[in-house]
């Protein structure tokens, strides 16, 4: 999967989707958990050197501890065909080849979590998410998110396929119908922190960060809980209230339990935030 870096205006998830897009940090520094390689448009690889000096869109693909083969890497792109093709049987077989090859490699992992959401297999799923997690306790992409709600789905505090169906609004081109199911999952969901985390980027200054405390009230996972003390910084920060928005950022990056990509993003916010 090629995901996007999201920058300083659209701090939503900050490492989500799967398509591409712009290259706004400029940092790919790995952690414990990770190592990311960017390419460019044609493939090649590009340093953190070339990065910093250059503008436009690049891919980035997320590698965990130690190399990972390139037959590892060729069977997970033989998966995502089968699995884009939805032929989800032939996906799951090459995912589970590459994690034999690449045990600690947390992407076939979460593809085979990803592949069985597709299929309604909820138990699946949420197996599959929890070994992610394992592998990658500093988070994995969306990890952090669909394990504590598949979590919640399973007990019974949220309708079992609303991950599933959250996760169905990235696809969603028209802007005013993606906004309008938005409305609905915090007016439905209203315990549903990430439905509040992109509910609140419809909104602007009060509107906003009243939406923002809304979602961390409601005991959201860390990663989400990340993203929206990330973008509340952001507010207070238009505001003029830099001191308390460097306060929120700082301890959102010495936190231990924070992710990777929430670590990063709040050194980037920061970066920006020192500058006024």
């Amino acid at each position: 999967m090629k995901n996007k870096v999201i920058g300083i205006l659209m701090v939503l998830g900050v490492i989500s989707s799967c398509k591409n897009g712009e290259k706004k940090d400029t940092n790919s520094e790995s952690n414990n958990n990770a190592r990311i390689e960017f390419t460019d448009d044609k493939g090649n690889k590009i340093s953190k050197e070339e990065l910093a000096n250059s503008t436009g869109t690049y891919n980035y693909e997320v590698y965990g501890i130690g190399e990972v083969s390139e037959l590892a890497k060729s069977l997970h792109n033989q998966a995502r065909i089968f699995g884009q093709n939805g032929d989800y049987q032939n996906a799951i077989q090459k995912l589970e080849q590459a994690n034999k090859e690449a045990p600690n490699w947390a992407y076939p992992l979460y593809d085979l979590a990803y592949t069985y959401l597709l299929q309604d297999d909820y138990e699946n799923a949420l197996k599959y998410y929890q070994l992610t997690d394992k592998i990658a306790p500093n988070g994995f992409y969306t990890s952090k998110i669909a394990l504590h709600t598949l979590e919640r789905e399973k007990a019974g505090d949220l309708k079992q396929g609303l991950y599933k169906s959250y996760l169905s609004l990235e696809w969603i081109d028209n802007q005013a119908e993606k906004k309008e199911m938005i409305k609905l999952l915090v007016d439905n969901f209203p315990s549903f922190a990430p439905a509040w985390k992109d509910y609140s980027s419809l909104l602007e200054n009060e509107e906003r960060l009243s939406a923002i405390e809304k979602g961390l009230e409601q005991n959201p996972d860390i990663q989400t809980k990340g993203s929206l003390l990330i973008n509340k910084a952001l507010v207070i920060s238009e505001n003029g209230e830099l001191q308390n928005a460097s306060k929120i950022l700082t301890q959102i990056i010495f936190d231990s339990n924070s992710t990777f990509g929430n670590v990063e993003m709040a050194k980037f916010v920061l970066n920006d935030v020192l500058k006024k």
